[in-house]
């Protein structure tokens, strides 16, 4: 059986996907990071009959998504990949990295938004540019699909909430550039600020989605019509 190969954050992981309408604050955060059959990269492995191979996470960064493809293809426990694999990649907030913590041996998440951590503040003042940080990630994927290239699985890329551009073609990055966020509510005017993917963070596009119960109310994450219409929108691109 082929695989979907899944690289993300949380709208990938499917975060919130169990809300239903009418929850409480309470009732939805209990529900909140349950695994649901009803996020668009499982409605997309079932419609395409595809093994769901996950590495998305809740508030992963770029940096820990290509940590994770590393060891998905070339660590100890690498995968085999066979013609007809299809691997499928969502490009987060810039304002998110990773650092390795030595007291807990293991990678820490670090949003730069968070204003209440010393560590985000000297990063966000003295070690980060979103401009170079774009950069980066452009040469990253021309990095990857050179390899995907060579090993025979196709590979595609999409932007989730922010609409970012690349100074070169990127032919594999779906929706010209345009996020996810801004086809599922079919308004693809530029964002009043980046969205940094915080829950505060309502900028215009979060609002209207949540308007049009495509997003939950608390979190901003899909819901299950949001999910349906997503799946809807990339099977049409990856299939």
């Amino acid at each position: 059986m082929n695989k979907l190969i899944t690289f993300g954050d949380s709208w990938m992981k499917g975060v919130g996907a169990e809300y239903q309408d009418g929850m409480t604050k309470d009732q939805y955060f209990d529900v909140k990071s349950k695994e649901s059959q009803h996020c668009f990269r499982n409605l997309l492995s079932t419609r395409l009959n595809l093994q769901n191979i996950n590495h998305s996470s809740g508030g992963s960064s770029n940096q820990r998504q290509f940590r994770k493809a590393l060891d998905t293809f070339f660590g100890r426990d690498s995968i085999k990949t066979d013609k007809g694999d299809i691997v499928l990649w969502g490009i987060t907030s810039v304002y998110r990295t990773e650092l390795w913590n030595t007291e807990d041996q293991d990678f820490e998440c670090i949003h730069l938004s968070d204003s209440g951590r010393t560590i985000s503040k000297i990063l966000t003042m003295n070690h980060h540019n979103e401009n170079q940080e774009l950069k980066i990630l452009g040469h990253q994927m021309q990095l990857w699909n050179t390899f995907f290239k060579s090993i025979n699985v196709r590979n595609f890329w999409f932007n989730v909430f922010n609409d970012h551009t690349w100074d070169h073609n990127v032919d594999n990055f779906l929706f010209d550039g345009s996020s996810l966020l801004s086809y599922l509510i079919d308004d693809f005017s530029p964002n009043d600020r980046y969205h940094k993917s915080i829950w505060i963070d309502n900028d215009k596009k979060i609002q209207k989605a949540k308007q049009m119960n495509l997003v939950n109310p608390f979190t901003g994450h899909p819901t299950k019509l949001g999910h349906e219409r997503l799946a809807e929108l990339l099977e049409g691109k990856i299939k």
